[in-house]
């Protein structure tokens, strides 16, 4: 069962954005596991996406260029391994690498948040990757919007949803 955090993504992906994902794809790295948080793909655009959710309600990064750093290293630090199980998935087709995260953990401030951001992009284009940002302060609305109160839905979190609406 995948944690709260990925299961948001999950829905929504499923949801919101009609597409395809499997989670939690487990790779071996050395003397241990690591694991693809989401692996999805839109089919409007024939397009796959490496999600990496990071979840950090009141955690909020240093603008110190170390922070974002390890952001990057959630891609890069086992890429090789990562890449190989990727590739198993999709073949040589291209992959946009996501990190899911909150505005708070990037910045409250437009101006910190936007330098974080950029310097995040800019360390991915280094390592020559294409990568975005998504924030589940965005997703979280967007998805509670398409949850119907006379829907049927199969997960809890869609559940709980539909009842929050409910008695809203």
């Amino acid at each position: 069962m995948a944690e709260v955090n990925e299961e948001i993504l999950e829905q929504y992906l499923k949801v919101v954005k009609k597409w395809f994902y499997i989670s939690d794809i487990p790779f071996s790295v050395p003397h241990n596991y690591s694991n693809i948080d989401v692996l999805g793909y839109d089919p409007s655009n024939e397009c796959y996406y490496d999600f990496e959710v990071k979840f950090r309600s009141a955690f909020s990064l240093t603008n110190d260029g170390k922070s974002v750093r390890y952001l990057v290293d959630q891609f890069e630090k086992y890429r090789d391994q990562r890449e190989a199980k990727i590739k198993e998935f999709v073949g040589d087709k291209k992959v946009i690498k996501v990190v899911v995260t909150t505005k708070k953990m990037f910045g409250i401030s437009d101006h910190k948040r936007n330098s974080m951001e950029a310097t995040f992009i800019a360390m991915m284009d280094e390592l020559s990757y294409q990568s975005d940002i998504w924030y589940f302060d965005d997703l979280i609305p967007e998805l509670v919007e398409h949850v119907e109160v006379k829907g049927r839905y199969n997960t809890q979190l869609l559940q709980t949803i539909r009842m929050l609406k409910m008695y809203q």
